[in-house]
């Protein structure tokens, strides 16, 4: 058995899109060009308005906080939600008391098992 981290302190910060207080700590990549990480986001963190590359799933674990899409309207999330933002997608994260997020990228996200809110 091993045991890794996944706290802040092993990740990156993100300093593109005007972000603030928000690291990313990737989880594995593989061939078929997924990426797979969390985002934390501190108490004040901002994740700022980007297009997503590929589809991205973001799926809140721990924490609450908002996302936007094209129209930057703040939605609220908290632990145990997600939201999938297509290739191309206007897109926004926040929290005001920190939010823990796992980011699942990939040209293809396969949705239908996933229970819509």
């Amino acid at each position: 058995m091993k045991f890794f981290r996944f706290d802040k302190e092993i990740g990156f910060p993100i300093k593109q899109y005007d972000s603030q207080g928000a690291h990313f700590i990737k989880v594995c990549r593989n061939k078929q060009e997924n990426s797979i990480g969390f985002i934390q986001l501190d108490a004040g963190g901002v994740v700022g308005y980007h297009q997503a590359t590929v589809q991205q799933l973001f799926i809140v674990v721990q924490g609450d906080g908002w996302v936007t899409g094209t129209d930057r309207e703040k939605t609220p999330i908290k632990s145990g939600e997600g939201v999938m933002w297509e290739e191309g997608e206007w897109h926004e994260s926040g929290s005001e008391s920190g939010m823990l997020a796992l980011v699942v990228e990939s040209e293809t996200i396969d949705t239908s098992l996933l229970q819509e809110k």
